[in-house]
């Protein structure tokens, strides 16, 4: 049976929605390293470039699937206005990402995605001085995305009453290496909004300010939120001794031991691999922990015959009528066997120096770090774009979510 037009460009808004829902997730996943995320890149580019020539029967399609669909349809429909530079429907379809951050998450996707000369006119508008905080948001997250230079409106950002807005202009801070602007990230490390109080120390951390990292601290002593991400990046600033006595009695507690597995991981002390092993039979820290064990040696737990059963209350419900009820947040990371790691470590654990930092299995030098950029796990290569700031602040944050291709230009492979 021959299908028709309409239901060829159906199948492929459907694909490239699902592609960047695919793309989204491999770019945390464990199991890809950039030859994988350029893979998925490949897919979906296909997909984006037949609905390019589809003409208007794609686009009613791409539009009618945005309206109803979330952030990966949003990407896709988008992508495609930009291709067509539509200006009416680029700026309707931007405007659904302002009340929504799940779907402003794709039409921030879809406008780092786009080539250079498919945005370079929008870009500019949204970051006006005119344009409301939500659009403004959108303008500098886009931006730092693609890592360009926001330009005067980062500067009002930082000092804005909109905390959103002013949140995002602290992370772009990091992001882009804006040493300048460090005077701006200290004066928000005491604001009430614990997100803009966040980014401001992640990014005074990453350019190089101690009090940046203090205030990470006292954020994943908290068990809040943001303790695992704020653990994750302070530990890498306290070296393995300052680390350990940090970390001591801070694991025990219910309330923060996710946040120092976290820490563990950041900190890289092979020494810290037994207590880690030790929390891999525990349902809601073992795919953390596994996580983490990965992150300091660059064991593959599948390669490796490491992988072990889902084990029972992992995560959150999806029962409606249950109280812990949300995203996993370990989704996509894999369950570690915990007898099976206990006896590889017994007879790897002197392939690693205790006492030493150590990522994905390798020091923590910018050559160590290169190499990780290039071969690495995505967690493990995200890790290594946060330690390469801390060696050279002014480099910013490699994108590691970035197009596939585009990276491997920069990274030479």
């Amino acid at each position: 049976m021959s299908i028709t037009e309409d239901e060829v460009f159906a199948q492929a808004v459907d694909n490239a929605g699902f592609l960047w829902s695919q793309r989204d997730g491999a770019a945390r996943d464990p199991r890809y390293d950039l030859k994988g995320l350029a893979e998925v890149d490949g897919r979906l580019a296909a997909q984006l470039d037949l609905l390019a020539r589809g003409g208007r029967a794609a686009w009613d399609g791409c539009a009618a699937a945005a309206e109803e669909g979330g952030a990966g349809e949003v990407f896709a429909a988008l992508s495609l206005a930009l291709a067509r530079r539509d200006q009416g429907d680029i700026a309707a379809l931007i405007a659904r990402g302002i009340d929504a951050p799940a779907v402003a998450r794709g039409v921030v996707s879809a406008l780092g995605w786009a080539a250079p000369e498919l945005v370079k006119d929008v870009l500019p508008a949204l970051l006006g001085a005119k344009a409301e905080p939500a659009l403004r948001t959108i303008g500098i997250a886009a931006s730092a995305v693609r890592r360009r230079d926001p330009g005067p409106a980062l500067k009002e950002a930082l000092s804005a009453e909109d905390a959103r807005l002013r949140a995002r202009a602290l992370k772009a801070l990091g992001e882009l290496g804006y040493v300048e602007g460090l005077d701006d990230a200290r004066r928000a490390l005491s604001a009430e909004d614990e997100a803009v109080r966040f980014w401001a120390a992640w990014s005074a951390a990453l350019l190089g300010e101690a009090r940046g990292v203090d205030v990470l601290l006292e954020i994943a002593a908290g068990g809040g939120a943001l303790a695992e991400r704020a653990a994750g990046v302070a530990l890498r600033r306290l070296g393995p001794h300052a680390g350990a006595r940090w970390l001591r009695g801070l694991g025990e507690s219910p309330g923060t031991a996710r946040a120092a597995i976290a820490g563990v991981g950041a900190l890289g002390d092979p020494a810290h691999v037994p207590w880690l092993i030790e929390r891999m039979s525990a349902p809601r820290l073992a795919r953390l922990a596994g996580g983490a064990l990965s992150l300091i040696t660059g064991v593959e737990l599948v390669r490796e015959e490491l992988e072990g059963p889902e084990l029972e209350e992992a995560g959150p419900s999806d029962d409606p009528e249950d109280e812990d009820v949300g995203p996993d947040p370990d989704d996509g990371l894999l369950w570690p066997d915990a007898a099976a790691v206990g006896r590889w470590w017994a007879r790897r654990r002197g392939d690693f120096a205790a006492g030493k930092r150590h990522l994905w299995g390798r020091g923590v030098d910018l050559e160590g770090l290169n190499e990780v950029l290039r071969r690495g796990s995505q967690p493990a290569r995200a890790a290594a774009a946060i330690e390469r700031c801390f060696l050279r602040p002014r480099l910013g944050v490699f994108e590691v979510r970035a197009r596939g291709e585009a990276q491997r230009a920069e990274l030479g492979v």
